[in-house]
């Protein structure tokens, strides 16, 4: 046995998940270790640098494509993440969806990954990779559809960089994901009519929810900047078809985001609660 691998069995480490196994949150893959989250989206790159208290310490952002900011960052993004493991948030070249009945054996997780056609059917595509997110008291789904020949770029990318992806996952999926939990654990938004509302670097996703029933979703990636008008588009039949009761629940991916900034004025007179807190995309991916 190797010194290593007895300094693992001291430490506990090697009872630790596997540091590229997607089934356990990141807190538990790499507790008490810096880390590097990177997200990319329509021509931009920003990235953060987790302590190994797992807090927030630095961030950056970038105009490019990946491959060429990547080059670049490559250094220092290993430099600030234990053993070069980085986590991917892409938000661009994808599309959520909303679905029902979708089977949820035991195992989907698994499923979806190696083998979509078996949950999702016809509706699969070759050229996509897949992600779901069941509501837990109806038949709806969230169904994630990402261009599988983006994520291919970033993982070669990467690989030429002698960085590894940890995970790489979809920020506003995610984020969306989480709200949609945090809403049903909360006796106090759970039962009202609701338009809940999630924007990370310029994409969207709406969605409209009636008693705990999802009923009508519309998402756009990676929109350009100061597209009011697609915006206003996506926005316009959840407005119109508000009664007065209907509460609008945002989240973007920090409090200081372009949603907040400048299209909030396009819901009305509906009343908004803003749950975004600081750092929101980075704190989440780096917990979950």
């Amino acid at each position: 046995m190797e010194f290593r691998d007895i300094k693992d069995v001291l430490t506990f480490a090697a009872f630790r998940p596997e540091a590229d196994n997607p089934r356990f949150p990141w807190s538990k893959r790499f507790p008490g270790r810096k880390a590097c989250l990177v997200n990319v989206g329509r021509g931009q790159v920003s990235w953060a640098f987790l302590n190994k208290r797992g807090k927030v310490e630095n961030t950056g952002v970038a105009d490019g494509e990946f491959t060429d900011v990547a080059a670049q960052m490559a250094d220092g993004w290993r430099q600030n993440s234990d053993d070069g493991w980085i986590g991917v948030s892409l938000n661009n070249r994808f599309v959520i969806s909303l679905e029902h009945n979708l089977s949820r054996t035991k195992g989907w997780e698994d499923t979806v990954r190696t083998n979509p056609k078996s949950i999702l059917g016809t509706k699969c595509d070759r050229t996509k990779r897949y992600a779901l997110h069941h509501n837990p008291e109806t038949s709806a789904s969230l169904v994630l559809a990402s261009d599988e020949s983006m994520i291919k770029t970033v993982e070669e990318s990467m690989r030429s960089h002698n960085i590894r992806p940890a995970r790489i996952c979809c920020g506003l999926f995610a984020m969306t994901g989480f709200l949609l939990n945090r809403i049903n654990s909360d006796a106090a938004f759970k039962d009202q009519n609701l338009i809940v509302i999630t924007w990370c670097d310029n994409s969207l996703c709406v969605l409209r929810q009636k008693k705990g029933q999802w009923q009508e979703l519309r998402s756009r990636s990676g929109l350009s900047a100061g597209d009011t008008n697609a915006i206003q588009q996506m926005l316009k039949p959840y407005v119109e078809s508000a009664d007065p009761e209907t509460r609008v629940v945002f989240m973007g991916e920090a409090p200081e985001n372009e949603f907040a900034k400048q299209y909030m004025g396009l819901l009305g007179n509906l009343h908004v609660t803003d749950v975004t807190e600081p750092h929101q995309l980075w704190t989440l991916l780096g917990q979950f």
